[in-house]
């Protein structure tokens, strides 16, 4: 195949990667672009021109005028449409969007039922390291995190492998004795449509693939692994920086 050098300064060039985001919907269905386009112009309100153009196969292309709404939306980031999953990354000069990833995805998840003496920062990067890419545990210092009754961890998550449960604690006593095992359970805040049978978001249990619907029975999935938003107690939200070529991470709100 020819080569071609496009490198040449160009009047009707300009680049607009800053103020342009690409995201894929989550779903096996084809959403109307224009319904899509109404339920998010009018729930984030943007400040100035926002324009939402389709390249196909639930793939879309924000373009905002002013950064300040680019910004709103990755730091509230993620977002869902009719139930679905948004999965947004930011454009960067020089990107094909044919070849983006939508594997990965910013989420709050808290781990409910660890020991009193477990609600440390360390053990929840513990956690979060288990669960997928560790972005922050939510705390205000290194010690007991007892300004809950759960640990409150940031992940990008891989949204094609399915949802971790939560886990089993082996326990001992300080002689080393064996103590009573204990359950503990993730609940996901913000949570869009996922199987209950095999646990991925992006798909329900009508269209599931992954497992048969006699294993989906006893797979454990359900309503309770969803929670509401609690407020954040670290760090005020709205300092988004833009982030490296390499991968983003953003705090998050979604939209029902």
């Amino acid at each position: 195949m020819e080569t071609l050098d496009l490198s040449e300064e160009c009047d009707e060039c300009e680049d607009v990667s800053e103020l342009c985001l690409v995201w894929k919907i989550l779903t096996p269905k084809i959403l109307n672009r224009i319904a899509i386009s109404n339920i998010l112009q009018s729930v984030w309100k943007p400040r100035s021109q926002l324009v939402i153009s389709s390249w196909g196969d639930n793939v879309y292309v924000f373009q905002f005028s002013k950064s300040e709404d680019w910004c709103k939306v990755l730091d509230e980031a993620p977002w869902s449409v009719m139930g679905n999953l948004l999965v947004l990354q930011p454009l960067h000069l020089g990107m094909v969007i044919s070849n983006f990833d939508f594997c990965w995805c910013p989420f709050w998840v808290q781990v409910h039922g660890l020991p009193l003496d477990k609600m440390a920062k360390k053990h929840g990067e513990t956690i979060g390291n288990r669960l997928s890419k560790l972005i922050e545990v939510e705390a205000l210092s290194d010690g007991l995190l007892v300004g809950r009754s759960f640990l409150r961890i940031r992940v990008e998550l891989d949204v094609t492998k399915p949802l971790l449960q939560g886990f089993i604690l082996h326990q001992r006593t300080q002689s080393g004795e064996p103590m009573a095992n204990v359950r503990v359970l993730h609940k996901y805040e913000k949570l869009s449509n996922f199987c209950y049978d095999c646990g991925r978001i992006g798909h329900n249990d009508t269209s599931c693939k992954f497992i048969s619907k006699v294993d989906g029975v006893n797979s454990g999935y359900g309503l309770a692994i969803c929670t509401g938003v609690v407020k954040h107690i670290g760090a005020p939200y709205g300092n988004f920086q833009r982030p490296p070529v390499e991968g983003w991470n953003a705090d998050s709100l979604i939209c029902r």
